[in-house]
């Protein structure tokens, strides 16, 4: 969740720096990100499951907060 949280959009964008390859695979299997790029240039944008997931998440944690 902490990849998916620190997405800025649904751009291309660098993971947070501390991101494992291991990670990136399995929110890809999930289907809840697109990875594309080699090794260090790797970058990564939410599919459309994904930022509807963020989105859930974000509003539920609004309302535990209220």
């Amino acid at each position: 969740m902490v990849l998916l949280h620190a997405a800025q959009g649904r751009d291309w964008q660098t993971p947070p720096k501390g991101t494992s390859l291991k990670t990136l695979a399995e929110a890809e299997e999930q289907g809840l990100i697109e990875v594309r790029g080699e090794f260090q240039k790797r970058q990564f944008r939410l599919t459309t499951r994904g930022f509807s997931t963020v989105e859930h998440d974000r509003k539920r944690l609004a309302a535990r907060r209220s």
